[in-house]
């Protein structure tokens, strides 16, 4: 594919990315939102990352909704280069292009960072979180093939790592894990860290979790990334039987698991859609109603509000959370 038949939507989030260190420009100030009273120190031994990822959930599911509206290379995509500009571009109604962000699915999006972080604390984590500074991983520059983009964007990344002086970084999103673990070391100068994901870091002490008193049952959605690239799923399984939390399993599942589209949501939806509603079939199949994922953009997209069979997806940071009041 040549760069001229790039979709549009792929070379403005690279730009975002390069000049926002966020793919829809999102400030640091408004993803670090949600742990302004946590007060956690901006350096230390364990640094818990979120790169913005479920923050951009609420963004994102907009974008789709204007997408369905405009076509790909007119005047409204002008927009995705700046979010804090949007009210000044489109005019005195902005609440028309938003209004599939409601209040309490923003609050849910970002709260599960702060969920997630208080786990970790009452595990014994002592968490290092610089928010003021957070920037996107740069996983979206990998996976759309933007490497001499990604090559210069590790660099700051690396800058960012090294000022908080962590040793392991906790990233909340496989995407951000896999691309520190497995792509930014192969860049020069890029800081030595262990990279350890949200599930390994709470399997390693399952011992203190909480029994968790529910009647639902789970289908479990294996993340492509957490399971295939970085190994990580008899984690989850551990995790869940220790807080006696019943889950069933679809056919394809582990590193054999089906591809959720999530990644590709913004650069081809149409196909992103179809992914993510052939995959809900595929959990439906376990009679669950309820599915779990581990994932920001597997969150996104399985969440199928309009289609049968439905499924109320939730987070593996949720379901821990239930265990402890909600975190």
């Amino acid at each position: 594919m040549s760069k001229k038949d790039l979709p549009e939507t792929m070379t403005l989030v690279r730009d975002n990315i390069m000049a926002y260190k966020n793919p829809l420009a999102v400030s640091a100030k408004e993803n670090a939102a949600w742990a302004d009273d946590l007060n956690l120190p901006k350096t230390g031994d364990i640094l818990f990352y979120t790169g913005g990822e479920y923050q951009l959930l609420p963004f994102l599911d907009s974008l789709m909704a204007v997408m369905d509206l405009v076509k790909p290379g007119g005047a409204a995509f002008s927009w995705m280069m700046n979010l804090r500009d949007l009210v000044h571009k489109v005019g005195p109604a902005p609440e028309k292009i938003f209004a599939s962000v409601f209040a309490q699915d923003k609050e849910r999006y970002f709260g599960i960072n702060r969920k997630a972080a208080k786990i970790l604390l009452n595990l014994g984590y002592d968490l290092a979180y610089d928010g003021a500074n957070e920037i996107y991983s740069g996983a979206l520059l990998h996976e759309m093939g933007f490497e001499d983009a990604l090559g210069a964007y590790s660099r700051t990344v690396g800058d960012y790592l090294r000022r908080t002086q962590a040793k392991t970084v906790v990233c909340l999103s496989p995407h951000a894990a896999e691309v520190f673990k497995l792509v930014y070391p192969k860049y020069k100068d890029f800081p030595a860290l262990t990279v350890k994901t949200f599930p390994e870091m709470v399997w390693a002490k399952r011992d203190q979790l909480p029994v968790c008193e529910s009647d639902t049952v789970y289908a479990l959605h294996d993340s492509c990334r957490m399971a295939r690239e970085l190994g990580v799923s008899q984690e989850l399984r551990d995790i869940l039987d220790a807080m006696q939390i019943s889950y069933v399993e679809p056919e394809r599942r582990g590193a054999w698991t089906t591809c959720c589209g999530g990644p590709i949501k913004m650069t081809y939806p149409d196909l992103s859609h179809k992914l993510g509603l052939g995959r809900v079939e595929e959990l439906a199949t376990t009679g669950a109603t309820h599915a779990i994922v581990s994932c920001p953009f597997c969150l996104s997209a399985l969440t199928l509000k309009k289609h049968k069979p439905f499924l109320m997806v939730e987070d593996f940071v949720e379901v821990v959370a239930r265990g402890y009041g909600d975190a």
